[in-house]
């Protein structure tokens, strides 16, 4: 029986070596792999431990059993360390394996292993070895010392580390590796749980070990985790990563971009519903391209109940302890509804321009129901504007299945007289009005049911409708988009109608400066033919009437001139009126025009002037800034009652602007007068002599400048006057004027 013991122990011990060499050279030959080198180690240590108490057993002489001994407890001594090791080093570790501590650690074992081996030469024994027959077994044993117990007890501590790094490594809520951590330390414990139970129970010889043999156990589970399975390969764990109750799609693909494992929701991205071992490109064309996190792909999933689905893709990157990337997950985000939001923006903004180049209210109306009906999916579409004289909202466009569910012809419009109603309720309140779909869709005299709907106002001009009988009624989003469009829509109707206001006053304006230019002409011809046929009869009458009468010849020869000269001005004022401001404005040389008239007026009028103009003003104006001057100074003298009229004209500059203030010592102008005098009302002859203080008026405010009345800041009287030379008189016109250095693209001086 203790042969047959003995036997056994040996072929276990012996098929253990073979089979931890075996992985050692396995490892060897995958030594860039990571944490391959510490496996390969610990492999051959354990398999030269396994071959050497093989020699142990089968020597053929107690000297060569002891030798054989010491040098398989040497090479075994190393291993506790290298199990840390290789823990350390799959746990990830690495940096924890300093020098220092690998030194500390290493050191107590191996000196103790060192001065077993040299004891024939120092004669230090730590724990003698003596040779023991026990059940029929001769073979070479350690003494119980303190040292081999103290080797002992650094040894069981040096594994327990190895094992608590597995073990943590185990229970890391990041680790992604739990199967294959918990299969070596279950494949681990084989050596250590068999040494221990040897130990306690007793075994065949206390020479033998259990542990090479077991060994075997532990290098078959290891080498099938580390290199069978790949341990740094995502099939493994892609159990562990895939949300099995994910709505969105998963998948997990390897380095060749192969599907390697999925969930549930994936199989809707395909119609036999398997992704596993197809290419990423099976998902979708070019899906392979676009796995960049963030990126977008449409889908035509034939799981999904839409024509195509879009999804936002996430990459996470899987890896293995070693930072190494070996694989990604793909996490599919259905994104179609946003998708479907962002494309009906998109043509939004495409629908604007065309709103904006819309002539008419039903080509406005047309845009907005063909938008609804093709982008925002809207069946039943139409927009429906306020018709005043009528009191009802009339279509303006209505979609083909609209007008088919209300048994109207498209072209066919349909009046709602006012009536409570969603139509009428959306129009008068300006608030949006929905109908869900098991409520009968109202259009004044109209019904269907079955539909949901949304009345969106569009301010004074109507409403809009949109419809459908697909879905369970509108979302915020939906209610959003549509009073998008609305608002869009309500901007078009109001600027087309601004438009057409805009175009008809331009045609009337056109049509009566047309008017305007023809009647003026007339008139010029005309008067001016008629003058000059008066003129010439009163010339010719002058010379053969006696001198009484040839008077009147003379003051009917000046009113003819004076005629004449005022149809040039009624030409000139109206080209001005008529003119743009940048050919209405000119160079005047305003100090000039003072002079002039100021001259012209003490040659007609027995006038006292005082006179103090700057030189070089140069302002905005034209030929009849001479007209308006003229027009001032006139005034102050014909309707000033002191014997000999004074006039003062000064010049005051205001920054960009000039004030000519023209003061007289006249009576003076009452409040209203003042109010009344620059009116068109305002009969001519009650200011001055030709257009009056209108066309005064008007001329300054053609050009950009401004006219008024200061009171109290007369002259005083002539010192012929009755009255006191302390009480001011008289009236101060204030002309003001933009010079022209400041004024926009002035043509050449007057």
């Amino acid at each position: 029986m203790a042969s047959e013991a003995f036997v056994a122990v040996v072929a276990a011990t012996a098929v253990g070596g073979v089979v931890e060499l075996a992985l050692a050279a396995v490892a060897y030959r995958r030594r860039e792999q990571p944490g391959a080198r510490a496996f390969g180690w610990l492999s051959l240590a354990a398999g030269g431990w396994a071959l050497l108490q093989g020699v142990v057993l089968l020597a053929p002489s107690a000297e060569a059993a002891r030798g054989a001994h010491l040098l398989a407890g040497a090479v075994a001594s190393q291993i506790p360390m290298l199990w840390v090791v290789f823990a350390v080093v799959y746990a990830g570790q690495r940096e924890w394996l300093t020098t220092g501590r690998l030194v500390a650690l290493w050191t107590p074992l191996t000196a103790y292993s060192l001065v077993r081996l040299t004891a024939p030469v120092h004669g230090v024994a730590l724990a003698p070895v003596r040779i023991v027959t026990e059940n029929g077994v001769t073979a070479p044993a350690s003494a119980e010392s303190l040292p081999f117990a103290a080797y002992s007890l650094v040894a069981y501590a040096l594994v327990l580390a190895g094992y608590l790094f597995l073990v943590a490594f185990l229970l890391d809520s990041r680790n992604v590796y739990r199967a294959e951590a918990g299969a070596l330390v279950l494949g681990g414990l084989f050596p250590t749980a068999g040494t221990v139970v040897v130990s306690v129970a007793g075994g065949v010889h206390p020479g033998i070990s259990v542990a090479p043999a077991m060994f075997a156990v532990h290098g078959v589970v290891a080498g099938l985790v580390l290199f069978r399975y790949d341990f740094q390969g995502v099939a493994p764990v892609a159990t562990d990563l895939l949300a099995e109750e994910l709505d969105d799609p998963v998948v997990i693909l390897d380095d060749d971009d192969v599907v390697i494992d999925h969930n549930p929701a994936a199989e809707r991205l395909v119609d036999d519903g398997d992704l596993s071992g197809r290419r990423a490109d099976a998902v979708a064309d070019g899906f392979a391209e676009r796995l960049a996190d963030g990126a977008q792909v449409t889908v035509d999933a034939p799981g999904y109940d839409r024509a195509v689905s879009s999804f936002s893709l996430g990459v996470t990157a899987v890896e293995d302890q070693y930072g190494v990337a070996k694989g990604r997950l793909v996490h599919l985000r259905d994104v179609s509804d946003q998708q479907r939001r962002l494309d009906q923006l998109t043509a939004m903004q495409a629908a604007t321009q065309r709103f904006i180049g819309a002539r008419t209210a039903a080509e406005v109306a047309d845009i907005a129901v063909r938008f609804a009906s093709d982008v925002h999916d809207q069946a039943y579409a139409a927009l429906f504007r306020y018709d005043g004289a009528t009191d009802a909202l009339v279509s303006e466009a209505v979609t083909d299945r609209l007008a088919a569910e209300l048994s109207v012809e498209p072209d066919e419009s349909i009046r709602v007289a006012r009536e409570s109603g969603p139509l009428w309720t959306a129009f008068e309140s300006g608030e949006l009005a929905a109908v869900e779909g098991e409520r009968d869709l109202v259009i004044g005299p109209y019904a269907f049911g079955s539909a949901s709907a949304l009345f969106l106002p569009l301010g004074d001009h109507g409403v809009l409708v949109i419809g459908t009988d697909e879905g369970e009624g509108y979302t915020e989003t939906d209610e959003q988009l549509g009073q998008i469009l609305a608002r869009t829509t309500e901007t078009a109707l109001t600027r087309v109608e601004y438009e057409e206001e805009l175009r008809a006053s331009r045609v009337t304006v056109e049509r009566r400066n047309k008017q305007i230019e023809f009647f003026n002409g007339v008139l010029r011809h005309n008067i001016r033919n008629a003058m000059l046929v008066i003129d010439g009869q009163a010339q010719h009458l002058q010379s053969r009437v006696a001198d009484e009468d040839a008077g009147k010849l003379g003051t009917i020869r000046t009113w003819c001139s004076d005629l004449t000269d005022m149809t040039e001005k009624i030409r000139a004022v109206n080209d001005t009126v008529t003119a743009s401001e940048d050919e209405r404005l000119e160079r005047v040389d305003l100090s000039r025009v003072l002079h002039e008239e100021v001259r012209a007026l003490s040659e007609r009028y027995d006038v006292a002037v005082e006179f103090d103009a700057a030189d070089d003003l140069t302002v905005a104006a034209n030929d009849l800034v001479a007209d308006v001057v003229e027009g001032v100074l006139s005034n102050a003298v014909e309707h000033n009652d002191s014997p000999q009229p004074r006039v003062r004209v000064a010049t005051e500059p205001m920054g960009e602007w000039v004030q000519v203030r023209i003061a007289d010592d006249g009576p003076g102008l009452s409040e209203e007068m003042q109010t009344q005098v620059f009116q068109r009302e305002m009969a001519t002859s009650q200011t001055a002599h030709g257009f009056g203080l209108y066309f005064v008026s008007v001329m300054m405010d053609l050009y950009n400048g401004n006219v008024w009345f200061e009171d109290g800041g007369g002259l005083a009287p002539s010192i012929d006057s009755d009255e006191s030379r302390e009480e001011s008189r008289g009236t101060v016109v204030v002309l003001e004027f933009q010079l022209a250095e400041e004024a926009p693209e002035l043509s050449s001086d007057a």
